[in-house]
């Protein structure tokens, strides 16, 4: 074979491998939005239906620089953990200690921490203690979630939990008097109070229960990208672009 052969068939193969390189662009990730949907995490715009929120945000930011598109997949709760856990889904949103069966899954580090909180139509009695608060009272809850800091007020205390479809929905049903005490996430029911309900009187428990931290749950063959993604997560949160961008979503205008 002569010298020029040699470097046509080169040629050939660079051409050949650039060529192969854009197909990386057409992997999807396939990513959960729960429904109901839980702003300011992720939820659609009502007048266009995009899919926005900090952790759309983020998680489309980092795997675009993967030339990874994102796809968001419709699903409630629980659906989408089954699916996850069967591959039919690749990622959701979701706290190690809420998964059925963490061991089969990939976490990564948590995007933001959060506190939930009691919140009421009544001013709380700042003397007292949440045993006191919840002893014999109905408390709204978001159905398919679990709650470890409410568990012994439910064991022990005659607390009851009525379930409602959504973090709206415990709201409403706290104004209609269904509950004695709605158990929100400070961050959704900060949005909720400035977007849907700005005109109600709301009172929110001077203590809160518990941190607990959002990550991100991977199906494990995205596993090669989950360091990628927890350098991405340290480094918008050293920057404060998180909690500013969190900020953002909560005040902003419909």
């Amino acid at each position: 074979m002569t010298g020029s052969s040699n470097w046509q068939l080169l040629w050939y193969f660079l051409t050949l491998s650039s060529f192969s390189v854009p197909a990386l662009a057409t992997e999807k990730l396939k990513f959960v939005l729960y429904y109901p949907q839980v702003p300011p995490y992720m939820y659609q715009e009502a007048n266009s239906q995009k899919v926005v929120g900090l952790v759309p945000d983020l998680v489309r930011d980092f795997f675009n620089q993967e030339q990874i598109q994102v796809e968001f997949i419709l699903d409630n709760r629980r659906g989408a953990e089954h699916r996850l856990y069967s591959g039919d889904v690749d990622a959701m949103l979701i706290a190690r200690e809420w998964a059925v069966s963490p061991e089969q899954l990939l976490f990564s580090e948590p995007v933001l921490t959060h506190r939930d909180f009691l919140f009421a139509t009544q001013p709380f009695n700042a003397r007292q203690q949440p045993e006191q608060w919840l002893a014999g009272k109905k408390v709204c809850t978001r159905q398919y979630y679990v709650y470890e800091a409410l568990e012994p007020y439910f064991r022990k205390s005659a607390t009851q939990r009525i379930d409602a479809s959504s973090e709206l929905a415990q709201l409403r049903m706290l104004q209609n008097g269904r509950c004695d005490f709605a158990y929100l996430n400070e961050h959704v029911a900060k949005w909720i109070a400035s977007h849907q309900l700005s005109d109600a009187k709301l009172y929110q428990s001077p203590l809160g229960f518990g941190m607990v931290g959002l990550t991100i749950a991977f199906h494990p063959r995205w596993q090669a990208y989950v360091p990628g993604l927890n350098q991405y997560l340290q480094k918008v949160r050293q920057q404060g672009l998180i909690e500013e961008k969190l900020s953002w979503y909560i005040k902003k205008p419909d």
